[in-house]
């Protein structure tokens, strides 16, 4: 009844408003309930951020009540009159933009290499195999009539931060694999990723979301399918603002990866829709194009980070951000979500990242391991995900 009062006040205040030239308004000094529900309003548009919503109208509130003109095309008064309340009870209000991270440094120019033939579309045009790997400058590439990888390394010493940015083009059928060590006994058999990407014969192999470890631990694991096989069903009942909590990726055959809210569907329905694997970490980082608010939020601390998204069916961008070293902090997963919106990604999901973090390419390991209580180490993990087929020199 209370909330119903205040909104017939503003209701009035916009009739006696249209009919007069001066009316009542809120201003520095108001009180009461109608200055609340504005504080709420605001607050609801992203105005107010943090803070106790008092009845008193402050200097502060007028602040944020002319940022809120600002951006809605009103005369900056800091006062709410009637086309200003008009607009911040009104489904078209705009809501304050997410503050930006600071940019990182400029990229220095990409090195390009003798490239072998190629067609049209940038693949390799005469059937085959081409590496090409600079570790000093920091760019890894390979090709095939189905395929291609460009690793770019990529640094910000003001930042101490150091990351990975994978473009992978696909045709023809080309996909991402996802393997397990020991898919009868998931979490049994531990080892080193690049191990596991030198016998899968990945071109390209990354750490996924380590379900496994779930499994083993007792925690509810998530939706994951693999190969379309269900592994697990269970998953968290809403979405929650910790890590993993467990919103999804989806392979379909054509190519695409789509993101979910971790309860949005079940396993069974992963089959009827045809997804091919369910990977289950989360959060998701962009659905069609839009950062997922928890990221402004949540997720603050400086950590290793692995992302993978999907910029169109067969074009991929993977983001591998090294940290807990003494050259790279890692970041933040607003970071993450703000750099691969950048480059044209429109689903992401935040995979395992910490430890477990792992990029590697033709058989070797390219992030440096990061330091966890005193100890240097990549993870042990029991699965992977991987792309391209090639045959290896067995390592001694």
């Amino acid at each position: 009844m209370k909330r119903l009062g205040v909104i017939l006040w503003f209701f009035l205040l916009l009739v006696c408003c249209a009919g007069a030239e001066t009316a009542d308004v809120l201003s520095v000094g108001s009180r009461g309930d109608q200055v609340l529900e504005v504080k709420k309003q605001l607050h609801a548009l992203r105005y107010y951020r943090t803070g106790t919503l008092t009845r008193q109208y402050t200097e502060d509130t007028a602040e944020r009540v002319r940022k809120f003109q600002q951006i809605n095309g009103l005369p900056e008064t800091g006062e709410v009159d009637a086309a200003t309340a008009a607009m911040l009870f009104s489904p078209e209000a705009l809501k304050a933009p997410w503050p930006t991270m600071p940019p990182l440094a400029t990229p220095a120019p990409t090195p390009i290499p003798d490239w072998p033939p190629r067609d049209a579309a940038g693949y390799l045009a005469e059937g085959g195999e081409y590496y090409y790997e600079n570790d000093a400058e920091g760019l890894w590439i390979y090709l095939s009539e189905n395929l291609q990888i460009t690793i770019l390394r990529r640094e910000d010493a003001d930042a101490s931060l150091i990351w990975f940015e994978t473009d992978i083009l696909t045709r023809n059928g080309e996909s991402f694999r996802a393997v397990a060590t020991d898919p009868e006994r998931p979490g049994k058999d531990y080892r080193l990723p690049d191990q596991i990407a030198r016998e899968e014969g990945f071109v390209l192999g990354f750490s996924d979301d380590f379900y496994a470890y779930r499994m083993n631990k007792k925690e509810t694991v998530g939706i994951i399918l693999r190969n379309g096989a269900v592994i697990s069903e269970t998953t968290n009942a809403r979405t929650g603002h910790h890590l993993p909590n467990l919103d999804m990726m989806a392979q379909f055959p054509d190519g695409s990866l789509q993101v979910y809210a971790c309860a949005e569907h079940t396993a069974e329905e992963f089959l009827e829709m045809g997804a091919v694997n369910v990977f289950s970490f989360g959060p998701y980082l962009l659905r069609d194009g839009e950062i997922n608010e928890l990221v402004y939020t949540y997720f603050k601390s400086l950590e290793p980070r692995h992302a993978l998204g999907m910029i169109a069916p067969g074009h991929y961008f993977l983001l591998s951000v090294q940290g807990r070293t003494h050259s790279s902090d890692g970041t933040t997963l607003q970071r993450v979500a703000e750099m691969m919106q950048a480059k044209g990604v429109t689903q992401a999901l935040n995979l395992d990242g910490g430890n477990t973090m792992a990029l590697a390419f033709h058989g070797r390991l390219l992030n440096e391991p990061a330091i966890y209580k005193n100890k240097k180490f990549v993870r042990t993990v029991t699965s992977m995900i991987g792309i391209g087929s090639t045959a290896y020199t067995p390592l001694p």
